[in-house]
């Protein structure tokens, strides 16, 4: 075997095995911002909004989401000639290097069902968002009061 062969064959081999090295820069994940609105008696649903920020150099993922006193979900909502839609985010959602997203009415956002109680305005929720590589992030979600404009009242869902 030449030394050509055996070079390229070694060279080869190192950038297969850089490519499938994971990331190892750090994230430095802060959440901001968190909030629903009030739910009437009844109601077992609400959806929860905030803002993720990473200021590091590293991808993170949030992959699950847990609140007290009900089931959450991360979601994705869109709307298509008409037709709004809500789905659940199976795969978690990517939050990029330096970058902020943005949960927010008619978009991406948490999903809680099965309360317990209603969500009443100037009380608070507690909410914990897991990170692939950060961990957990508990955070208090303020409810302020119900304007009737959420992604769940404009497109006639019922929450």
């Amino acid at each position: 075997m030449s030394v050509a062969r055996i070079f390229i064959g070694g060279s080869l081999g190192l950038a297969m095995l850089a490519c499938s090295v994971p990331d190892r820069r750090p994230a430095e994940i802060a959440v901001n911002n968190g909030w629903a609105r009030e739910i009437a008696a009844g109601q077992s649903a609400a959806a929860v909004y905030l803002t993720i920020v990473n200021r590091g150099a590293g991808s993170d993922r949030l992959v699950k989401v847990t609140a007290a006193g009900a089931d959450a979900m991360l979601h994705s909502s869109s709307s298509a000639g008409g037709v709004a839609r809500m789905r659940p985010l199976q795969d978690g959602l990517e939050i990029a290097p330096r970058s902020t997203i943005s949960l927010k009415p008619g978009g991406t956002h948490i999903m809680l069902t099965g309360l317990k109680q209603p969500l009443r305005a100037g009380q608070s929720i507690a909410v914990t968002l897991g990170f692939e590589r950060s961990g957990n992030r508990p955070v208090a979600v303020r409810i302020v009061p119900a304007t009737g404009e959420d992604e769940h009242s404009e497109h006639g869902m019922a929450m």
